[in-house]
């Protein structure tokens, strides 16, 4: 069986934790408590705080606490849809420069909506290679329907396929009810990127505690450790029942990440005792 340690000496997957479930935090305490946790880098979504839009801000905060800013997630959600415009090419430029600014080498990407003909065919032709200017690779996620209507264009492997980079949501996998071991095993290639939290099975993104959900987590991040993928791994939680306490935050924060790298190793994780 291998161990912790044995994992390490081959790469191990870079374990980050999203900005986004703290978003109305202030981005430094939010980036201190996540370096608290004992991660070394974090996924940091724009939103509608200026200093998520600001690369000097943003690197300043991360420098102070410790961390770097290996991927950037765009504002591509329906709550941030003014943030750097309502227009899909502008807000995926200036994303990107923020990216590239304070040195991210992924722009997590949402796709156009059906409807947003131009933006769906720049993404198909053009956006690589103002990415590749701009120093990220764009990476595409996967997303899911909602009230039974996909509204995005990409959901399932197959909808992915055209895309030379992939963000591989665990939770957006199970709302779309897609077994998340077939999707690796069509995706496994190209996957730059992996966003892993579990799924309560009730048609909505929980971004629920590992192994609190349906989803068969441990026995998945079992095989992409011995895939050899060598990427990186951000762990996106819902952490509103630890906003209060700073100090049961950064303990939550910390157990997610201890059961995620236990799993990814092959080991199993049992919780610490109580003191």
């Amino acid at each position: 069986m291998r161990t912790l340690a044995g994992m390490e000496q081959r790469q191990r997957p870079r374990m980050l934790v999203s900005t986004g479930p703290l978003l109305l935090s202030p981005l430094g305490w939010v980036l201190d408590a996540i370096a608290d946790a004992g991660y070394a880098g974090a996924e940091l979504l724009i939103g509608h705080n200026p200093d998520t839009r600001d690369p000097a801000r943003i690197a300043a905060y991360a420098q102070e606490a410790g961390l770097d800013i290996p991927v950037v997630h765009g504002p591509y959600m329906v709550l941030l849809r003014n943030v750097f415009g309502s227009r899909y090419l502008e807000k995926t430029r200036r994303s990107l420069e923020v990216a590239g600014e304070v040195g991210a080498h992924t722009l997590v990407a949402h796709a156009p909506f059906r409807w947003e003909r131009r933006a769906r065919e720049w993404v198909d032709g053009e956006v690589h290679d103002e990415a590749s200017e701009a120093g990220p690779v764009f990476a595409m996620e996967n997303l899911f329907p909602v009230a039974g209507r996909s509204f995005s264009s990409v959901v399932t492997p197959h909808d992915l396929a055209p895309f030379p980079h992939v963000v591989f949501d665990t939770s957006h996998f199970g709302v779309a009810q897609i077994d998340l071991f077939e999707a690796w095993n069509a995706l496994s290639d190209r996957v730059v990127h992996l966003h892993v939290s579990d799924n309560f099975g009730n048609g909505k993104d929980s971004h629920a505690p590992i192994g609190s959900g349906v989803l068969p987590l441990e026995a998945f991040l079992g095989e992409v450790g011995r895939s050899g993928y060598e990427g990186s791994i951000t762990l996106e939680l819902d952490c509103r029942a630890y906003l209060d306490s700073r100090a049961e935050l950064v303990t939550f924060l910390q157990r997610e990440r201890l059961k995620a790298e236990s799993f990814l190793a092959g080991t199993s994780w049992e919780p610490a005792p109580a003191v």
